[in-house]
């Protein structure tokens, strides 16, 4: 492999990194740590989460072309 393959997987190996850091680490975290806020209930908790998801999944595609 050239310089610019090894490149471009590199940066699409980080990319995808922090796409499964945002899934699989902070989401939980942020459940939890949600649960402790004034006014929060596991509607709002659960809005958040998926407003993320919906976020993430419509603009996976117009994005990664």
């Amino acid at each position: 492999m050239d310089l610019l393959e090894r490149r471009s997987v590199f940066a699409l190996a980080l990319i995808y990194l922090f796409r499964m850091l945002g899934l699989f680490l902070i989401m939980p975290v942020i459940s939890v740590a949600a649960d402790g806020l004034t006014g929060a209930d596991a509607a709002l908790i659960g809005t958040a989460i998926g407003i993320y998801g919906l976020t993430q999944a419509s603009l996976q595609i117009p994005m990664g072309m």
